[in-house]
């Protein structure tokens, strides 16, 4: 049985939302779908200024052009990342500040981040990782002692929620993705919610070109004119067609992922039981949307061994980040705060396990059983 990484949702209904875009000549101009996201994440997620754009990678670019950042300034972030992250820091001239993550969930550990505050600090750059909520309660009282802003990554946790608060909720800017590897796609896409409302003003400019043309035609302003830097961020309306379909559907998308994030769960915890693997371990008030399923080998050698032993299986398993601090450009771009406890040690070990919404039972079942082969066959 071959079993890929990851298949992209498609639940039936994108179709027909796309072919109505392709034959209702008006639909580009008026943007109909878009609105019809947009109003989604408002009224399910109590976003009220959420919009949608190309990429995270834009809505993290475009974060920080919204609270200019700049050459001089520090943003302190997780080394665990998705090099996005950072570039949105570095193209502003400004230093990456990386902390180290706490190793249940592999999110930034906000004990270490208040030691690596200084008085260049902009801003504290969070990512919810696998769809697991930082732990904001700590980070918001840092945030709000030293009067940073929060910036939440939020690409994996689209339907999440910490306690009764939508991840996305939490940061002066969150962002999110609807690429072809998320729960929610479109394919390629992402969005970003304004939660600060002292931010909106400064958002629309660069959010639409670096000009006034939002006051321009609410006629705040008489002259239609370049205010700053901006660029092409708004996601197209056919994307935006699919995407609409797969929100309608997200509690089946996420209900799945979810069910058979705890079947692995369940049949790898006896290799956890006899100290073979490491499992996340999630705290009370987290509900995921079970994005990734990574599980941990006891090092980097054991888990390359496990990734050779999956693919002559024809299962297909995949590390994840390499740490940023170390790498050649983030030698340069930024620097570590504090100890390297476990960033680096922690991401040689993760193995994250093929799931996605249309994976069948058989499918883990059979990724699941080779896990277990291989370490009762004590390849380790």
């Amino acid at each position: 049985m071959k079993v890929p990484f990851f298949r992209t949702a498609i639940t039936g209904d994108e179709e027909q939302y796309v072919h109505q875009v392709l034959h209702d000549g008006n639909s580009f101009a008026e943007k109909n779908f878009i609105s019809k996201c947009e109003n989604w994440f408002a009224e399910n997620h109590g976003l009220n200024n959420f919009f949608l754009t190309k990429s995270c990678t834009h809505s993290l670019e475009l974060a920080a052009l919204t609270l200019g950042i700049e050459t001089g300034d520090e943003v302190i972030m997780p080394s665990f990342a998705f090099v996005a992250c950072a570039n949105s820091i570095a193209l502003r001239g400004a230093t990456c500040v990386f902390v180290d993550v706490e190793p249940n969930t592999m999110n930034i550990d906000a004990a270490k981040i208040e030691a690596a505050v200084t008085p260049k600090t902009k801003a504290i750059l969070t990512i919810n990782y696998s769809g697991v909520a930082c732990d904001y309660t700590a980070i918001k009282n840092i945030a709000q002692k030293h009067q940073l802003f929060v910036i939440e990554d939020n690409a994996h946790g689209t339907g999440a929620k910490q306690g009764e608060n939508s991840l996305g909720s939490f940061g002066d800017i969150s962002t999110f993705s609807f690429d072809h590897l998320k729960n929610i796609s479109c394919g390629q896409g992402g969005g970003i919610a304004i939660n600060n409302e002292k931010l909106l003003e400064n958002f629309f400019v660069h959010y639409e070109f670096g000009t006034n043309r939002r006051n321009f035609f609410k006629g705040k302003e008489n002259r239609y004119e370049w205010k700053n830097l901006g660029s092409n961020f708004p996601l197209s309306e056919l994307n935006a067609a699919m995407l609409f379909s797969q929100l309608e559907n997200i509690a089946k998308i996420n209900g799945r992922f979810v069910q058979l994030w705890n079947l692995y769960f369940e049949k790898l915890s006896v290799l956890q039981t006899q100290n073979n693997i490491r499992l996340p371990k999630l705290s009370t008030d987290s509900h995921h949307n079970a994005h990734c399923f990574f599980m941990k080998a006891k090092n980097e050698e054991e888990r390359d061994a496990l990734i050779c032993f999956l693919t002559a299986k024809e299962v297909s398993a995949q590390f994840h980040y390499t740490p940023l601090h170390n790498s050649e450009f983030g030698l340069t771009a930024g620097r570590f705060n504090g100890n390297d406890e476990f960033t680096s040690t922690e991401s040689k070990r993760l193995l994250r396990l093929p799931l996605f919404y249309n994976m069948t039972d058989a499918e883990l079942n059979h990724v699941a059983s080779n896990v277990l082969e291989f370490y009762e066959a004590d390849n380790c």
